[in-house]
């Protein structure tokens, strides 16, 4: 239902990020490399704090820079699709998914996709503004100094 970056424009918008992913490629090739034997599970054990960093950099990285792969794209997008909206007005349908679009909406979404889509959620779930809505008098004490 929204628009998320795929693996090919994530990788291209990443940029230099991706040497992140170096030691952690250099670490699943040596396990997958070096045959099993138990000191290689010495090894695993004895250094697992370098392991965890090894892994953990990366994909923080990722988790970082996702957020802002979509605040990248300059040109103005469909939130469902993704589709490039390029020289098309204001308050329109996307002619690839047909869905209603408005570059404020959009500008919104790319300033945090995540946020957008947990408000929409939540928005969701809530009644409708315009349903009357009737609490009943208000009964409460009188103070002594009138207010």
């Amino acid at each position: 239902m929204w628009y998320r970056p795929g693996w090919g424009e994530t990788a291209r918008l990443l940029g230099w990020r991706w040497i992140y992913f170096l030691p952690a490629l250099g670490l699943i090739a040596l396990v997958l490399i070096v045959p099993f034997n138990f000191m290689r599970l010495q090894f695993l054990f004895a250094w697992w704090k370098l392991i965890v960093f090894t892994v953990a950099i990366p994909i923080g990285a990722l988790l970082k820079s996702a957020k802002k792969i979509v605040a990248a794209r300059k040109d103005p997008f469909c939130i469902h699709c993704g589709y490039g909206l390029t020289g098309l007005p204001d308050n329109y349908t996307c002619p690839e998914c047909g869905r209603a679009y408005r570059f404020s909406v959009i500008e919104e979404y790319r300033r945090d996709p995540q946020w957008f889509i947990e408000r929409y959620r939540k928005h969701q779930g809530m009644p409708m503004r315009d349903v009357p809505f009737d609490a009943g008098k208000v009964r409460r004490k009188r103070s002594r100094d009138g207010t």
